[in-house]
């Protein structure tokens, strides 16, 4: 089959597949005769011989689901295989870290569950060596309510593809009219009510995992994922969080704790020791690294106006273990030679004022110290080539990164929502602040409030290249995008063109 026909494929796949399931909530016991893979496949995590495969089976009791990966579609030639048993422990998730593959290949995948067959995914392992080219759709903010995914389905459409990057806010605690009214859409939020305990967090995962355009998404491309805030509550920080009311809502520790179980359960991501943190490298091209700027070690923000607390140098963003770690990792890319290092994490890095007015707390700009710290470790270890990747701020941003003298030390590419409302839609004053930010700000390049859709990074031997790519009304249903604008930086350059 060829690439792109099974590419454009995956949407009658998916589709076909969740017309008859789609009012059921995921967490419910399979119908008899129901195809029991609601929730399509996904795979994450790739590395150069292994990659974490996914999928859900609806059902009653332990259910044994017999696992492939192949080297084209029908599974005919076979790489790997086996057999996994899920149960109610693990909402009936399957998670396989399926090993023995090659670098830089395609593979086809799939389950199987007593007469039934998933959807067929592809996914692809990371190269080695001397590496030419490398592409990355990055996303964040996905609001099921507020409208439809179209931006993931324009990246199940993208050719060749090494990976897809989320950056949080893969989906958001609230229910229906706190943060959008999905009546209209038929997208009222499942179940209708905050959700606090670890039901809550499985069933909003269900409903999410059950969108077509986000199971065609997963299904043509690995992902590499990393949570931001509402994956557990609003403007979470490691000891609570603004949407956490610990006298009528309990414990925030046990509410993180399920939050986290709910996401390892039903993300593809391999689960390690040092949580989020963790790094993929693509040969001598590229390394890509994830970073926990939400739960892990960061304090709890200040408000928009508070400057003592944004300058505290007893405050972090990621607290001394992992800070520690990236450091130490950003040294030892520099020292292999590795081109390009590349930071995938959730809140903006770079300022958008003067530093001196209105501010965002929920960023770098309200953690400075934390920041300072990495941009002296950058110069005083001639790091060079580092592009930042952030989402959280539905609003499409083009940076340089400048230290406190002003001198550029990195660049700063920011993903649009996919489809929570636009930044410059919620008030005058923040299109004021968007629209004003390259005056106030000479290091920001581009910035665009009004739009939902994604960005593309394109790493090559001699320049890294960012593409928004917008895809309009996200109250109707579509597969089209516009590319917006694309901004280049030459190696050595920290600028951008």
């Amino acid at each position: 089959m060829r690439r792109r026909n099974f590419l454009s494929g995956l949407a009658t796949t998916g589709a076909g597949m969740l017309g008859a399931c789609q009012s059921n909530s995921g967490a419910s016991e399979m119908a008899l005769g129901m195809n029991p893979f609601q929730h399509g496949v996904a795979s994450g995590d790739p590395l150069t011989d292994r990659v974490i495969l996914w999928t859900r089976v609806t059902g009653r009791g332990a259910t044994e689901v017999v696992w492939w990966i192949a080297r084209n579609a029908d599974g005919s030639e076979p790489v790997a295989g086996g057999s996994q048993w899920t149960e109610s422990g693990r909402d009936f998730t399957v998670k396989v870290d399926a090993a023995g593959l090659q670098p830089d290949q395609s593979y086809f995948y799939g389950f199987k569950s007593g007469q039934w067959d998933s959807p067929v995914g592809r996914t692809r392992t990371l190269p080695v060596g001397d590496v030419s080219s490398v592409r990355m759709a990055v996303t964040s903010c996905a609001n099921h309510p507020q409208g439809y995914f179209n931006g993931y389905r324009h990246i199940a459409g993208q050719d060749d593809l090494n990976v897809v990057l989320s950056l949080g806010d893969y989906l958001y605690e609230y229910r229906n009219g706190d943060y959008g009214d999905g009546r209209e859409l038929t997208r009222v939020p499942e179940p209708n009510q905050e959700i606090i305990t670890l039901q809550d967090y499985r069933q909003r995962h269900a409903q999410y995992k059950r969108d077509p355009d986000l199971q065609a998404a997963h299904q043509a491309h690995p992902w590499i994922v990393v949570w931001d805030d509402h994956e557990s509550a609003n403007n979470s920080w490691s000891g609570g969080a603004e949407n956490h009311t610990p006298e009528t809502e309990g414990s925030w520790a046990e509410r993180k704790a399920v939050a986290i179980r709910a996401y390892y359960e039903w993300m593809p991501i391999r689960e390690v020791p040092t949580g989020l943190y963790r790094s993929f490298r693509f040969g001598d091209l590229a390394d890509l690294v994830m970073l926990d700027t939400r739960l892990e070690g960061r304090d709890q923000q200040g408000t928009r106006e508070d400057l003592d607390t944004a300058n505290d140098p007893s405050r972090s963003l990621l607290g001394p273990i992992q800070e520690a770690r990236f450091l130490r990792h950003l040294q030892t890319l520099q020292e292999e030679g590795v081109r390009w290092k590349v930071v995938g994490q959730q809140v903006v890095f770079a300022p958008w004022t003067d530093g001196k007015s209105s501010f965002n707390p929920d960023s770098w700009e309200g953690y400075r110290a934390s920041r300072r710290k990495v941009l002296e470790h950058i110069a005083s270890n001639d790091i060079q080539d580092t592009v930042i990747l952030s989402g959280d701020v539905h609003s499409a941003w083009g940076m340089e990164v400048p230290d406190d003298a002003g001198t550029r030390r990195a660049v700063e590419f920011v993903a649009p929502a996919i489809s929570s409302p636009p930044l410059a839609t919620n008030s005058p004053q923040l299109r004021a602040l968007v629209e004003g930010a390259p005056k106030v700000a000479p290091h920001v390049k581009y910035a665009n409030g009004d739009h939902n859709g994604y960005l593309l990074v394109e790493l090559g031997r001699d320049s890294a290249e960012a593409s928004w790519w917008f895809t309009g009304n996200r109250t109707q249903r579509n597969a089209d995008a516009e590319k917006s604008k694309t901004l280049i930086c030459e190696t050595g350059t920290h600028q951008l063109s």
